[in-house]
This record gives C-alpha cells, sequence and structure tokens, in this order.
C-alpha cells in the first residue's frame, strides 16, 4: 500500500489521537527500511482503546511499542476520570511488557519513546529457543515477564533468532516458517476475555488455532493479514 494514502486514510484519527506528538511519521517515512504500517498501528490503538486494555505482553518491539504505550496512558487517564472504578486483581495496570531477541532493537525503541511513556514500557531481552509442543516443532523465548496480560501481541521473534535444533531441524532454513509456541505455555492462566492478534505469521496462527483448548474466538481478516484470538468465557469472580 502506497505510506501516503495509508496516512491519508487514517488522517483523522491520527490527529483525533494526537499520534503525531508520539511519532513523527514524515521523518521515518524517509526511510524505507523502518517506515511502520500504518494500518497496524491505527488497528493496534484503536483495539486496545476499544477494549480499554490495561496489561499487555508484546512479541517483537518497534514502533507498535510506541503506539501501545500511548493507547494504554490514554486508557489510564480514562480510569483515573471514573467516580468509581471496578475492583480489579492487577498489579500492573496500564503497562506493556515488550520482550524481543534483539538488544539492538530494543535501544531502539527506547530512544523513540518520549520519556513520559517509557515509564510505563518494560522491555526485556530474551534468547529465543528450538523446542516442541506436543511433539511439533516449535520455538520459545527463553525468559518471559510473569504477568498475566488482557492483551497480547504477537510480532516476534525474526526466524533467524532462534537458536538450536531438533533432529537437524532449525529456523536458520530460510522455507521454514515462524512457530511461536509462548501463548501455548500461558494459555491454562489466561484470563477470561483475553485478545491475542497476530500480525501476519499465518502459519503460526493456524499452530495455535489448532493446539488452543479453551473457547477463543479465532477471526483470520486475510486483506489485512491479521488475526486475532478473543477468549470467550464467563468471568472468574467479581475480580475479573
Amino acid at each position: 500500500m502506497n505510506w501516503h494514502y495509508s496516512y491519508e486514510k487514517h488522517l483523522n484519527y491520527i490527529k483525533a489521537n494526537e499520534l503525531n506528538k508520539v511519532i513523527d511519521f514524515q521523518k521515518i517515512n524517509e526511510n524505507a527500511l523502518l517506515s511502520p504500517d500504518l494500518d497496524d498501528l491505527v488497528r493496534l490503538h484503536k483495539i486496545i482503546r476499544q477494549r480499554k486494555c490495561r496489561t499487555i505482553l508484546e512479541f517483537g518491539v518497534g514502533y507498535s511499542t510506541i503506539i501501545m504505550a500511548d493507547a494504554l496512558k490514554k486508557n489510564n487517564e480514562d480510569w483515573d476520570k471514573l467516580p468509581e472504578r471496578p475492583l480489579v486483581r492487577n498489579r500492573f495496570k496500564f503497562q506493556l511488557f515488550s520482550v524481543d531477541a534483539s538488544e539492538k532493537w530494543i535501544e531502539y525503541t527506547k530512544k523513540q519513546l518520549p520519556d513520559y511513556l517509557l515509564q510505563r514500557v518494560h522491555f526485556q531481552y530474551s534468547a529465543v529457543q528450538v523446542g516442541n509442543f506436543n511433539g511439533q516443532l516449535c520455538h520459545y523465548y527463553a525468559n518471559l515477564p510473569d504477568i498475566v496480560p488482557d492483551f497480547i501481541y504477537i510480532d516476534g521473534p525474526d526466524p533467524k533468532d532462534v537458536s538450536g535444533d531438533i533432529n537437524g531441524l532449525s529456523f536458520e532454513c530460510e522455507e521454514r516458517t515462524v512457530t511461536a509456541a509462548d501463548v501455548l505455555l500461558m494459555e491454562p492462566t489466561l484470563l477470561p476475555g483475553t485478545f491475542i492478534l497476530v500480525d501476519g505469521r499465518t502459519n503460526n496462527a493456524r499452530f495455535l488455532e489448532r493446539n488452543l483448548l479453551r473457547n477463543f474466538r479465532i477471526k483470520c481478516d486475510k486483506e489485512s493479514d491479521v488475526t486475532s484470538f478473543e477468549l470467550i468465557e464467563e468471568p472468574l469472580g467479581k475480580l475479573n
């Protein structure tokens, strides 16, 4: 998609939410290598605002980190304005936890974040290791933040960041697609209402769809190349 067309398409939303104050879209567009997908960024911001998300886990840092931090800041401001706040068991309200296998990209993203957003973002470097899930080739981040998120964004890792092999099979093979299984490890403790968004990575999304055991509503948007998973279950109780 033409970058300028995409910008014009989302201009009203960008201005209404002052996203041009947190990202210099014109500057990053001058560097084609680093230019973000505006459709993806606006979609992320809308989902987080509409769902009133409080705790986010992101796999793969980037401009998405900045956009999600801004959405959480605005959710926090809305929360503070409530005359009566619901009682919620959550120690990490309006915090973003971003995991990446590249220390270089973590440092780059930190430098792009305005100071007032940096305080609500927790960056975590982690190696990625080949593994298996029920005998199926996949991979896991070695070190995850100890949280229970209500929104998970999967846009990492790069297959080249996955180390190791099983029976000679590795993700250094250029034809092999990423198959992140971290969500499957977390699934038993996810709370009803949890929303997962997979950016591209269609084979990974299908892998999750085949292996998730709980009642997820799954939607595949082929045009936008994203897949969403929403955990549809009765709340656990007053605090959920």
